[in-house]
């Protein structure tokens, strides 16, 4: 099965919280997620806790600023940042067993 890149994912998070979705595919990375959107602050929360749990991460031990996360672009990196605790993990765990 392959993975789901972190731009599908991100995409596919925001078009499920966003309240104005734009019919084009991709999402054009630099739409803004407030104003763009419509995602207010609090379904942002939600929305990037959803990600770090799909890629079985806990956010507690992670030290995001959210109040930095913009455009969709922006949580591209962050779900890659994600990405990287997780594969980090996943070496860590290797290399002890």
């Amino acid at each position: 099965m392959m993975r789901e890149t972190a731009e599908a994912r991100v995409e596919r998070l925001v078009v499920e919280y966003a309240v104005t979705v734009p019919v084009a595919r991709p999402l054009d990375p630099g739409l803004s997620l407030r104003d763009d959107l419509a995602i207010e602050s609090l379904s942002l929360v939600s929305l990037t806790l959803r990600l770090a749990d799909e890629l079985g991460i806990s956010v507690d031990d992670l030290d995001l600023e959210l109040g930095e996360v913009k455009t969709i672009n922006d949580l591209v990196r962050v779900a890659h940042a994600l990405s990287r605790v997780t594969d980090g993990e996943i070496t860590a765990r290797r290399a002890i067993q």
